[in-house]
């Protein structure tokens, strides 16, 4: 089997830009009629025209992400025949050996399908992790799936059935080769 690149979703790139845009122009329409939108909630203009500042700037970063997106898609996930990167931005050359991988599990959140990596030592990993955030992160993941790993594919270029076949299908062809 060969090497696969999956790359975020153009189509929900382009949601999250849309998304965006009608959000900001709210919290534009918010800043100027902020002096007509006192209703019973929000007594105060200066109350309106602050979640109008909010709204912008919360999704003009959506913008500049969705834009970002768009223009280039990045890989969020390469699997190969010695193992996978969960985060190929951070570094190309740090792979999880299919030999340090369980299986995976697929959870349910809401609507959102999540697969879950599991890895034999996920203390190794969360040591190993430089990013207080990213190990904040992965703490909460361990302690409440037994993993430091997930996947959500509501961001990737491919549907949840597909990437936990091809998951699958190069864990049960590799995971006795080093």
């Amino acid at each position: 089997m060969e090497r696969i690149e999956i790359y975020s979703s153009k189509r929900k790139s382009l949601l999250l830009l849309i998304g965006s845009i009608a959000f900001v122009a709210l919290g534009v329409w918010l800043i100027l009629d902020a002096d007509n939108l006192t209703g019973w909630r929000a007594r105060s203009p200066i109350f309106t025209r602050g979640i109008g500042v909010a709204s912008i700037l919360f999704f003009g970063f959506g913008i500049f992400v969705g834009i970002k997106r768009l223009i280039k898609s990045e890989v969020a996930l390469i699997i190969d025949t010695k193992g996978l990167n969960v985060n190929p931005k951070k570094s190309l050359t740090e792979f999880i050996k299919w030999t340090d991988i369980n299986g995976f599990e697929e959870i349910k959140i809401q609507s959102t399908r999540i697969v879950i990596i599991g890895i034999k030592n996920p203390k190794y990993w969360l040591d190993k992790e430089t990013s207080g955030f990213r190990r904040k992160l992965m703490q909460f993941n361990i302690n409440n799936y037994n993993s430091p790993f997930n996947i959500a594919s509501a961001g990737l270029d491919i549907s949840s059935d597909a990437l936990i076949d091809t998951l699958n299908n190069y864990f049960d062809t590799y995971k006795g080769e080093a």
